[in-house]
């Protein structure tokens, strides 16, 4: 039987997280994140993690998970979340999760088939190969998903090729056509099914908010934050830094672009990836949504929608 998860998702820089925060402290909750770029150190400010202050008062989970040079798929949150799920559940304690990474929520609600682990033997290997050859490699063993991952996202790419060379199979096989359950690899199992509550609120009012936080982000440090990832020996190139505002002030920090052009070119892509990411959520059923005028309305309406599952 699957477990339900009391889930609340919506657009980057609604205010997810401060609704998250309030039931955690109202009701003694715990914290899952599903942020495809809070899993990674040192990216603190440009990925709108949680403070040292608030983490001391709520517990969060999946934040810090690994380093900017690590490779990190969909597939190492899945087996991550279902640890910290399966410890919660042992301890007996209630959590919600919280994010608006689409691919993460549906490999997690929605496994297609059963990724193999990863093996950090084939993984170092792989990670030693320049981007070009990785590419090419990927165009020869499995050209259907060559066509649909960027030649430039790294992260993807030496996925889809582990999968390869420890299944055997093309990614693109094993989503056509996985293996039945009881069978080596095993089928995708649905262990857990969402309780969904989405936030919205009108465009207009999101990019006003999107702007701000932005424009906040710069005001606590962001240059800075990327300047001392450089400092570090981080490469610019890296999949985590994919992340919108760190690509853009590794710009400026390399003297390709102004400050203001950085910031605006990271305001525009936010506001985009907003609206992809809303477009993701309208199309996944069951999910309840909530308008997000003022934050105590929408704590009242969450709290008559989850008493069963978590309060």
């Amino acid at each position: 039987m699957p477990i339900q998860i009391p889930t609340i998702v919506g657009p980057t820089g609604i205010g997810k997280t401060e609704i998250a925060v309030e039931l955690a402290q109202k009701y003694n909750l715990e914290i899952i994140s599903a942020d495809s770029r809070q899993v990674y150190k040192y990216l603190d400010i440009g990925t709108a993690k949680p403070s040292k202050e608030l983490r001391q008062k709520v517990r969060f989970h999946m934040l810090d998970v690994v380093k900017p040079d690590v490779p990190y798929s969909a597939a190492d949150f899945v087996r991550d979340v279902s640890k910290v799920i399966k410890d919660l559940r042992q301890q007996e304690k209630k959590f919600i999760l919280v994010g608006g990474s689409g691919l993460y929520l549906k490999a997690l609600f929605q496994p297609f088939f059963k990724a193999p682990k990863t093996d950090l033997e084939l993984r170092a290997e792989l990670t030693k190969k320049t981007l070009n050859e990785l590419y090419q490699q990927l165009k020869e063993v499995d050209p259907e998903s060559a066509q649909k991952i960027h030649s430039n996202d790294r992260q993807r790419i030496i996925r889809a090729l582990e999968i390869y060379l420890l299944t055997g199979k093309t990614k693109s096989e094993l989503i056509r056509h996985p293996p039945q359950a009881g069978e080596e690899k095993g089928g995708g199992e649905m262990k857990y099914v969402p309780f969904y509550i989405g936030l919205f609120m009108p465009k207009k009012i999101l990019n006003e908010k999107i702007d701000k936080r932005f424009d906040m982000m710069i005001e606590q440090g962001l240059v800075k934050e990327v300047k001392n990832l450089l400092d570090r020996g981080y490469e610019e190139d890296l999949y985590a830094f994919n992340a919108i505002g760190y690509r853009e002030i590794f710009q400026y920090l390399k003297k390709r672009i102004s400050l203001e052009l950085a910031i605006m070119v990271a305001k525009k892509k936010s506001r985009a990836y907003a609206k992809r990411q809303f477009t993701w959520f309208k199309h996944q059923p069951g999910i309840i949504w909530i308008e997000y005028k003022d934050r105590e309305e929408v704590i009242k309406k969450i709290t008559e929608l989850f008493p069963a599952i978590v309060i």
